[in-house]
């Protein structure tokens, strides 16, 4: 007896995009922050906002927070970003907060404005293959360690130094390189993430 068995597997047809093009400098530009309410994320993205005026010539920082981590950030507060020279978008360390983090971030991309969209290493894969569903596989995820809530002010702080290398170079580097070298980055090295101590306080 043969049969035919329906292939519960489907299709989506997205559309690819490229990345924003990036910036020659960030001496002299305006750069948004956008806080998804996650417990730290104004602390780290105002120490990097810091450091970034301190140690590149950055004229100022504009500091956005939505009203929660799950939806994306509304209408009017995305047109204040795009108004900005690039953003930096953080974070998503939990399910819906990176799947809206992501969101955001290939939103502000696909409007031209450069962003840096931070997730914890334990989510970064996550991250990314919801960038791809969203048509933009290229999006480059800024990683820092999981987890990010329940640390200490010191710990965000050092990790706001950590990270500032690859927001320089995410937000500066040529968009051609960053596509290269992001898309499906971290799902192919996924085995080298963390897949413990996932959960955090809220």
């Amino acid at each position: 007896m043969t049969g035919r068995l329906l292939s519960p597997i489907g299709t989506n047809s997205v559309e690819r995009h490229p990345i924003a093009p990036r910036l020659d400098t960030l001496n002299g530009k305006r750069i948004g922050l956008l806080d998804n309410t996650k417990k730290n994320a104004a602390l780290l993205l105002k120490a990097a906002g810091e450091i970034l005026q301190r140690d590149y010539g950055v004229a100022d920082v504009h500091f956005y927070r939505k009203i929660s981590s799950s939806p994306g950030a509304p209408a009017a507060m995305l047109d204040a970003l795009a108004a900005c020279d690039a953003v930096i978008n953080a974070y998503g360390d939990c399910g819906s907060c990176t799947s809206w983090c992501i969101h955001d971030g290939v939103t502000l991309e696909k409007r031209g404005v450069p962003t840096a969209t931070v997730n914890s290493d334990a989510f970064v894969v996550l991250g990314q293959q919801e960038a791809i569903a969203l048509g933009l596989p290229g999006l480059p995820i800024v990683m820092v360690p999981h987890p990010m809530g329940d640390v200490a002010a010191e710990i965000v702080i050092e990790r706001a130094h950590g990270m500032i290398e690859q927001v320089v170079r995410v937000l500066t580097g040529s968009a051609a390189q960053l596509e290269s070298d992001y898309t499906d980055r971290y799902i192919g090295e996924s085995n080298n993430f963390a897949r413990s101590n996932m959960f955090c306080e809220i």
